[in-house]
């Protein structure tokens, strides 16, 4: 697997937030979860904004003075929210977190329905198991690749695991 997809990629159920969840839950789902941001959906699933841990933490320093924010996610989310698709390559992604300081990329179908969501952690995972197939990056041991190391993605979460 020369260049997997994002859909190769993704988290297939990431937490999302509605755009009427209050800000302060948001706020707390996003410091549980140990995240840098959520994608916003519309009931039909449709992404509609993103939440990230700077939104949280501008409304957080613009409220320091008049006490704890209110409101719901739909008044702080940003709403011109980059996202990608599930055919878009491995590099493009890269290619994308490096040009935007985005951490986290959507990825949304034709309908703009969210299916999942990249991280640059995942993409760094994912050129670790690109670059450990030998016959990819065209090392002295070149080989045929193996079953395992076709499989990309998925043979590099495991070594990550220690499996």
């Amino acid at each position: 697997m020369s260049n997997p997809a994002a859909s190769d990629l993704m988290e297939r159920q990431p937490p999302t937030l509605s755009p009427d969840t209050p800000i302060q839950e948001a706020v707390d789902l996003l410091l549980k979860r140990r995240i840098s941001g959520a994608p916003v959906v519309d009931p039909d699933q449709r992404l509609v904004g993103f939440l990230s841990e700077k939104d949280c933490l501008k409304i957080l320093t613009a409220e320091a003075f008049d006490g704890v924010p209110e409101g719901d996610v739909a008044a702080y989310m940003s709403r011109n929210v980059q996202s990608i698709g599930p055919d878009t390559g491995l590099f493009d992604v890269v290619s994308r977190f490096l040009a935007t300081p985005f951490r986290r990329l959507p990825v949304v179908d034709s309908a703009g329905r969210l299916l999942g969501q990249v991280s640059r952690a995942g993409a760094l995972l994912a050129i670790r198991g690109v670059q450990d197939n030998s016959y990819l990056y065209g090392t002295a041991d070149l080989h045929p690749p193996t079953d395992d190391e076709m499989r990309g993605v998925d043979s590099a979460m495991r070594r990550a695991r220690g499996a």
